[in-house]
């Protein structure tokens, strides 16, 4: 047992006044001798016996009675666990995590989560003494890598806590309390106490361990510190109603200015409430394109379909919004259209005849999506390792037999990189080749060419026709039904594999691929089943060719699928080939609320693509990085945007479970028992009955009344006196 205010013990002594009290009146008195009395000699050697015993009672009652109160006021505490550390006089490392994640902004009558999070934060700091170590820090600032926050006293933790306000940045508590075990571990101090005062959201315990930002693992500095305790200090909001835009994705592939984009947002309500008719707005460089109003179901989502022409070509900041409600910063998602301004085109072959089908396709008009952005240029495979592909956006070769293994290195480099290639076997193709698919991880042809009999040939069996290659490009028969495509007289092919990650798009009716599609790193490759001359098919000369060559390209160079997702508190990385750099040009990364920063590209001599390095993402938006104007009055060129939204697990405000803090103890590695729950009232108390046990004073006060009851109970019972009565003897 321990005692809170153990100088109160010294007010024991007064157990002794009753004592004291008793003794006094056990003093002998004389003996008068008188005769009348003497009948009643026997009797009183009856009654004192019973008097003494009644005098014993009231001693033992009056002096508990004392010990009880004094007890009550010293605030005895009872340890729950044996063995645990910690004494009044112990001093303490006190870590106060204020949760500033953006869901802290929700309102409700009573205030933001935020306030009631710093009024709890002010309990807490309330119990630390001077020799305390107390350190208070925000969510956000607990981030792998970032700089360990510095102890401070009581007054200017105050200070720094009114200073604190919400944040985009989401951090997982888990994540926190691993980037701070190097600090607990250094602690001399027996109470080692982690505080988290918070909204209590469920999401923010369910992520975060044992990786850090993605899942890598913290250098934290070793094993959780089984001898320090963490508290979860939470005040949830009132309802937990909800609607937010919490993803989306660009449907359309082939991106340019004289086409619809169609984006695709993700609206979810996280609540249990209907929500009607809710109005949902796309905007494309600030002004407004497109509207749907949307029902939502309890605990459900809708993806409505936006399509709306986009203006210019470049780089477009683009956003969806909803309605406002309790919780606005997830009512906006930001997103980034990428329509080519110019794609640059490499044209390769074994020698200049064989890309000469291919160039004469590129200077045809028709249903050219690329009609003055294009630009095109040959090479043979001997120039190709010589080759600056850094100035390249598609690669069309014509005939990869033969190429080099150095070559090959550079065009896969190429393709991870976001390039596009579009490969067509060489007409004099015997065997199969794969050093080329080796590099690109694609699975090469499964044997040589296939040649039909004699006075047949293969044609198409099948056609994906909602391939983006294939979008808008043919008629609809009358009445509906398949589109009609005219298919070449196919002679010689190559049989193609799809394999994990290819797509076939025009299949062949002897069973074989014509052409296939496949994802490589960040770039797109088509392989086609015939040479880009006349010596296999007639496909060159079929309508179709220039068409589909021309969307091959637009496809393949467009960036229209996105960059990884970025959230608040991620680094600004931006990777991209320049094709003209000088070492005066200047690169600025402007933020949504258009503060600048300069910086300076690092060129990685192995993928040939440069690196920007803008910091870390501070709020949602669209971050530009651009480069200055090259001369006098020439304006900033955008050459590359990121999208930053917040985490969309902020946007479900349900409170965590029991169930859900017992999982998070456990990924957290907190032991049993060293894990409290408290509301913002209780904080303080539940602190110290941590530190030291349940108080049982309480206890003590009740006892001191049932003592006082029974005391008067005995005093006022018939024959009770407080002293000897004279004896008479005659």
């Amino acid at each position: 047992m321990t005692f809170l205010n153990p100088f109160v013990l010294f007010g024991l002594a007064a157990a002794a006044v009753p004592v004291l009290l008793h003794l006094l009146n056990l003093r002998k008195l004389r003996t008068v001798e008188f005769s009348s009395v003497r009948f009643l000699k026997d009797l009183q050697k009856t009654s004192m016996r019973r008097l003494r015993i009644r005098q014993i009672l009231l001693l033992i009652l009056r002096t508990l009675l004392i010990v009880a109160v004094v007890t009550a006021f010293s605030r005895p505490a009872l340890r729950v666990r044996l063995g645990g550390f910690g004494t009044p006089a112990a001093s303490s490392t006190m870590i106060i995590i204020v949760d500033d994640s953006p869901s802290m902004n929700v309102h409700d009558e009573r205030g933001t989560a935020f306030t009631r999070a710093t009024q709890a934060g002010t309990r807490l700091i309330d119990l630390a003494t001077n020799g305390d170590r107390l350190t208070i820090v925000p969510l956000s600032e607990l981030r792998a890598g970032n700089p360990l926050p510095a102890p401070r006293t009581p007054e200017s933790a105050r200070e720094a806590l009114g200073r604190m306000t919400p944040s985009p940045i989401s951090v997982p508590l888990g994540d926190a309390l691993a980037a701070l075990r190097p600090l607990l571990a250094s602690s001399p101090d027996a109470n080692r106490e982690v505080m988290f005062v918070s909204d209590g959201q469920a999401t923010q315990l369910a992520s975060g361990i044992p990786g850090v930002s993605g899942g890598t693992p913290p250098d934290s500095g070793g094993a959780p510190d089984t001898r320090a305790k963490v508290f979860l200090c939470s005040s949830p909001p009132l309802r937990h109603e909800n609607t937010g835009v919490t993803g989306g994705e660009i449907l359309t592939r082939i991106l340019t200015d004289k086409k619809p984009v169609r984006f695709r947002p993700r609206i979810s309500n996280m609540g249990d409430e209907p929500v009607r008719e809710s109005v949902v707005s796309l905007y494309s460089d600030g002004a407004r394109v497109a509207q749907q109003s949307a029902d939502i179901s309890p605990r459900g989502e809708v993806r409505p379909v936006f399509s709306f022409m986009v203006k210019r070509r470049g780089i477009l900041g683009c956003s969806v919004q909803i309605e406002d409600d309790a919780f606005e910063s997830d009512n906006v998602y930001a997103f980034v259209v990428e329509v080519p301004e110019h794609i640059a085109v490499l044209l390769t072959g074994p020698d200049a005849s064989s890309t000469r089908l291919a160039a004469l396709a590129l200077t045809l008009g028709g249903d050219s999506l690329l009609a003055g952005h294009l630009s095109a240029h040959e090479i043979t495979h001997a120039q190709l390792p010589s080759t600056d592909l850094s100035r390249v956006d598609v690669i069309v070769m014509c005939g990869y037999e033969g190429i080099t293994g150095a070559a090959s290195r550079s065009v896969a480099r190429f393709v991870g990189e976001g390039g596009g290639l579009i490969l067509f076997p060489g007409a004099a193709a015997l065997s199969r080749e794969g050093v080329l698919f080796r590099e690109l991880g694609l699975p090469p042809p499964t044997g040589i060419p296939v040649t039909a009999p004699t006075g047949s040939f293969v044609s198409f069996s099948s056609v994906d026709y909602a391939h983006p290659l294939f979008e808008g490009l043919f008629d609809t028969k009358k009445g509906g039904g398949k589109p009609a495509v005219e298919s070449p007289r196919i002679l010689t092919s190559l049989p193609l594999s799809a394999g994990e990650k290819g797509t076939r798009v025009i299949g062949l009716t002897d069973g074989n691929a014509f052409l296939v599609d496949y994802s490589v790193g960040t770039g797109r490759v088509l392989v086609f089943a015939v040479e880009a001359g006349t010596a296999w098919s007639d496909f060159p000369l079929k309508g179709l060719f220039a068409p589909l060559l021309h969307r091959a390209i637009a496809y393949t160079g467009s960036r229209s699928t996105p960059r990884p997702s970025v959230v608040p508190g991620d680094p600004l990385r931006f990777s991209l080939r320049l094709r003209t750099f000088t070492d005066r040009e200047t690169y600025t990364v402007t933020s949504p609320d258009g503060n600048t920063q300069k910086v300076v590209p690092e060129f990685q001599p192995v993928t040939g693509t440069a690196m920007f390095s803008g910091g870390t993402a501070r709020e949602p938006g669209v971050y530009r990085l651009s480069r200055d104007g090259r001369g006098p009055g020439e304006p900033a060129r955008d050459l590359a945007a990121l999208a930053v939204n917040i985490s969309p697990g902020e946007s479900d405000l349900r409170t965590a479970t029991n169930d859900d803090i017992e999982k998070f103890r456990l990924r957290a590695g907190v032991p049993a028992g060293q894990l409290y729950t408290m509301p913002p009232e209780q904080a303080a108390e539940t602190v110290r009955q941590a530190r030291y046990g349940i108080e049982l004073w309480k206890d003590f006060v009740v006892l001191a009344a049932l003592l006082a009851i029974a005391e008067m109970a005995v005093a006022r019972a018939p024959g009770a006196g407080s002293g000897n009565r004279e004896t008479a003897r005659t």
